[in-house]
């Protein structure tokens, strides 16, 4: 560990945060905090394609075609996670490189501030919470790496690290900068800086009267700024948060069985929290630090008031943004709670719980990618059935796409245009959901040389980036064409299912087996609602079919030539070596095309 430094009497210059850090034990100090960061960038790199999912592609799109910083709302930290791909934007870099470099520049900044803290300001305890701030709480939203108070929360890190250390005036002005990104990142960040303050703020750590004023002024100012400028999207979300007398969500509070709810959700979900702020409480309790006790306690029950009044919770990109506020509120006091001098036995075995849970989320990010994983696999099939088809601009059915993992939401326009451009941008085709161009926004106002961006947003081909996208001019074409297959006979002779199935289920398990289709004719099978085409199964058992009535699962789009997607299937109650069997129903008749795949049912 770490030798612990005497600051007392130091002050902060540049020579010391140059000299090398001086450790009792190299292996645990220099090596395993980098491990974290090493399976970070790893994923990151693995999964770029996938963390373009909603805001974060959203952002991706509008500085490759703006060739330029995209910033909204004034939250200039979103600019940081621009810097390294827009260099790859004006360096003219295949835009697969300018994703992947988009998904590494966020693990990049983190890991900088990271080495700041714990080489610079030798600060284990800040380092390991940098650490944290980009892994407790997160799953669903490292797909969206760019949520700004996941920048936020980093920075005031940073600047508490700062704060605690004895140094010179003139070193304020770096912590006012600090102060500024933090602010700006996000409106929920106001609240974390106070909190932080008055957090630090006791008789033995309470500093001259000289160095608050400008923090002060800064917070005023920024809270003036934000007044008056705030975009319309804050505005409007403050506005009806506090306006109680039309937002009556705050009514369910007064539920008693809601808290039921909300206590079962914490526990699945936020369980390391709760165990944090019991842990926070114990500690200050036994220190009797009641002032601290009721900032802590204090702030996160206001905070489950301000989520409680405005949504209901339950699993989601969005709610796990919403909730993240409550691990630095539970962290910070918890992890700068540690003594920094006592018992070497107990401080080797706090890191080693908090490494454990580091270690403990990022296997958590990892399972949970599957879904992403599999949602770009899909869009990459869809993209692929399109380019058969011909043209650049499609639609698609919820109906028969969706299989649980899909998230056909307001991004999927955006997302399918920057897969298709990897393979280069002659190629590139945009899919939207089938009810955006339906809408009567939509159905009458697009033009031949115009696309749906996103939904409720129109854009000319001309604000697209030639270098890497290129949309044909012409009408939208649906991906699930309603026309009658007429020579279903014919066409049922020209195609050969593959069942891509695992060697072993779980019986009475229901699960998503990849398929997949090869048309060795000409003549398509339409895959429209009313042409009532479906994927469905039966198992047997030797030469006994175990049931015929399966589910069925609609063709995800038109089978052109090559196709492949997921299948629901049903696994039957009896166990032993069973035959899977997948075939195509056409208006109730099963087609008879041969496949088979021999599964263990344990």
């Amino acid at each position: 560990m770490a030798r612990v430094l005497d600051t007392s009497g130091t002050r902060i210059t540049l020579r010391r945060l140059l000299r090398r850090p001086k450790y009792r034990y190299m292996v645990v100090n220099r090596v395993v905090p980098h491990l974290p960061w090493i399976i970070l960038f790893i994923l990151a790199a693995y999964l770029y394609k996938a963390r373009i999912f909603a805001d974060s592609g959203f952002y991706v799109s509008q500085f490759i075609n703006n060739q330029t910083f995209w910033i909204e709302c004034q939250r200039i930290v979103l600019g940081i996670s621009q810097i390294i791909p827009l260099i790859g934007v004006w360096l003219g870099v295949e835009i697969k490189y300018v994703l992947l470099l988009y998904s590494l520049s966020h693990v990049i900044f983190f890991y900088i501030l990271f080495l700041f803290v714990y080489y610079g300001l030798r600060d284990r305890r800040s380092g390991l919470l940098i650490i944290l701030s980009q892994t407790v709480g997160i799953m669903y939203s490292f797909f969206t790496p760019m949520f700004e108070l996941y920048y936020g929360v980093p920075l005031l890190i940073t600047f508490y690290a700062i704060w605690r250390l004895p140094f010179r005036y003139n070193v304020i002005y770096i912590l006012l900068i600090l102060e500024v990104l933090v602010l700006l990142s996000h409106p929920l960040a106001f609240m974390l800086f106070v909190y932080v303050l008055f957090y630090d703020y006791t008789k033995k750590t309470a500093k001259p009267l000289k160095f608050y004023i400008p923090v002060v002024l800064v917070f005023l100012g920024a809270i003036v700024f934000k007044y008056f400028i705030m975009c319309d999207y804050e505005s409007g979300k403050m506005a009806w948060q506090f306006n109680y007398r039309d937002n009556t969500q705050y009514m369910q509070l007064l539920n008693p069985g809601y808290y039921k709810v909300l206590v079962l959700f914490m526990l699945r979900y936020y369980s390391e929290v709760l165990i944090a702020l019991a842990l926070v409480i114990y500690m200050l309790v036994h220190r009797k630090q009641w002032f601290r006790l009721l900032v802590v306690t204090g702030t996160f029950l206001t905070y489950v008031f301000l989520v409680n009044s405005a949504y209901t919770v339950s699993p989601s990109r969005y709610m796990e943004q919403v909730m993240f506020p409550f691990v630095p509120i539970v962290f910070i006091p918890l992890v700068y709670g540690f003594r920094s001098v006592g018992r070497q036995g107990l401080l080797n075995i706090s890191v080693l719980l908090v490494s454990a849970l580091i270690a403990y989320r990022l296997a958590v990010i990892y399972y949970g990618s599957d879904i992403f994983v599999k949602r770009v696999a899909q869009m990459e099939q869809l993209i692929e059935v399109a380019r058969h088809k011909g043209g650049s601009k499609f639609v698609v059915s919820q109906k028969n796409i969706d299989h649980g993992y899909t998230q056909l939401n307001w991004s999927y326009p955006i997302e399918t245009m920057l897969l298709s451009a990897i393979d280069g941008n002659d190629i590139v085709v945009t899919i939207a959901p089938e009810e955006d161009l339906n809408s009567e926004e939509y159905k009458n106002n697009i033009k031949s040389d115009q696309f749906i961006f996103r939904t409720r947003e129109i854009k000319d081909h001309t604000w697209l980036n030639p270098r890497y996208f290129h949309l044909d001019i012409g009408q939208y074409r649906s991906l699930n064409d309603s026309d009658a297959n007429t020579e279903i006979s014919t066409v049922a002779g020209n195609l050969r299912i593959t069942i891509d199935a695992k060697p072993i289920y779980k019986a009475m398990d229901t699960v998503w087996i990849p398929v997949s289709v090869v048309n060795m004719g000409d003549i398509p099978l339409n895959s429209g609602a009313d042409n009532n085409v479906y994927f469905s199964y039966f198992w047997m058992d030797d030469k006994e079919v175990l049931n015929w009535n399966e589910i069925r699962t609609p063709l995800q789009a038109d089978i052109i030539k090559s196709f492949r997607q997921h299948i629901r299937v049903a696994v039957p109650v009896r166990k032993g070596r069973l035959q899977l069997k997948v075939d195509l129903i056409s208006n109730d008749q099963w087609l008879g095309i041969r496949s088979q795949n021999d599964v263990m049912v344990y």
